[in-house]
């Protein structure tokens, strides 16, 4: 078989914003079945150090410009050219968009329903379209694939229509993702932070991600315990971020702030580990999959309330308020003080079913995809 697979988000992929997600599905859904062949279709050039597998070829399809009319244009004519002319059994939209002029049997990959919330930093245009689109993606495409339970339930109040085409992939996270020794707990944090405790965020600077509010949560705990503890921000800049960036420099406590950008996927797997606790602070993604990762490490995890992170947590989780901002202050400053809570909540986790590894969930992915092709 040849099988084609949307590419724009790999282009956008990194281990702190999106855990790598759509790169390690797909890279290890290629290495698994070196029978087929795989054509990722880039509406950029493809990215430096993506090391697709032999039987992996990347296309890029360029796109000129990031107007609305652009994007679709791209989407609908240019995309559905190219899909034709390499002559697809099958198609994987990894990125929640499918090509409606194009006949090719398709499994759409929905990782989030952002667009139904109006979220702040991200095009309003854009997100009024999806909300129009979707319900079109989700009719056409022959199977459709979620990363949750919860998403599951948003997407069905969406549309109902989907429920007999939709299946869910449970999450995934990757290997390097194991507890640490005390003695590795500490050469970390004289790595990153001179010795001292922190909290660690994984997310890219974007509005949706609730960093100013974070930040300001942080300030209230360092004035209000005068603690040396310091705050991980792992996770790249982007351009709606770029008032979180310029923030940073004059923050009050920015010695306390340690910002990595280019954290990579051990690196990031260390720092988790090593953290004196995890602050979740997304509420529109579709799997909390850091929540997973800091479970999987054993490291505490305070997160703003939202089904993913309900669904990740469960009773192991502290939630705050996601419309107080005094309420996450005080979660942080509980876990700090309250060594019993910490506790309770690490032996929460033990009772909590965890995720498998990349290249069962990718397993899963393409059994999905193969079935697409009997529709």
């Amino acid at each position: 078989m040849i099988i084609g697979v949307s590419a724009i988000g790999i282009s956008q992929d990194a281990p702190a914003d999106t855990a790598n997600a759509q790169t390690e599905l797909t890279r290890r859904m290629c290495l698994q079945h070196p029978e087929h062949s795989f054509i990722f279709f880039f509406d950029r050039p493809a990215p430096p150090g993506l090391a697709l597998p032999a039987n992996a070829s990347a296309v890029e399809v360029p796109r000129k410009g990031a107007a609305l009319w652009r994007r679709q244009w791209w989407l609908q004519w240019q995309l559905p050219r190219a899909m034709k002319r390499y002559r697809l059994d099958a198609f994987l939209a990894m990125d929640g968009l499918l090509p409606l002029r194009s006949s090719i049997p398709s499994l759409l990959f929905i990782k989030d329903l952002y667009f139904l919330h109006e979220v702040s930093g991200e095009p309003l245009n854009w997100q009024r379209l999806l909300q129009r689109q979707t319900r079109k993606y989700l009719a056409k495409a022959a199977k459709v694939t979620v990363p949750s339970l919860s998403l599951e339930q948003e997407l069905l109040q969406y549309d109902p229509a989907a429920a007999s085409r939709l299946q869910v992939l449970p999450p995934a996270i990757h290997e390097s993702c194991q507890p640490l020794s005390w003695e590795e707990r500490e050469a970390v944090k004289k790595e990153y932070t001179d010795g001292v405790e922190y909290f660690i965020v994984t997310a890219a600077l974007h509005p949706r991600n609730n960093i100013m509010p974070l930040l300001k949560a942080f300030s209230a705990f360092k004035r209000r315990l005068r603690s040396n503890m310091k705050l991980v921000l792992a996770g790249s800049a982007t351009a709606a971020g770029q008032e979180i960036a310029a923030s940073l420099r004059t923050y009050k406590f920015r010695q306390d702030v340690i910002w990595l950008q280019e954290a990579d996927q051990p690196s990031l797997a260390k720092l988790t580990a090593a953290a004196y606790a995890m602050v979740y602070t997304s509420r529109t993604d579709g799997v909390a999959l850091p929540v997973y990762a800091a479970i999987r490490c054993q490291v505490p995890v305070i997160a703003i309330d939202g089904a993913a992170a309900r669904e990740a947590g469960k009773d192991a989780v502290v939630y705050t308020d996601p419309q107080n901002l005094e309420d996450l202050a005080d979660k942080l400053a509980l876990l700090y003080k309250d060594e019993q809570l910490r506790s309770r909540l690490l032996a929460n986790m033990e009772t909590l079913p965890l995720p498998g590894s990349w290249d069962h969930a990718a397993a899963l992915l393409f059994d999905h995809l193969i079935s697409t092709s009997a529709h």
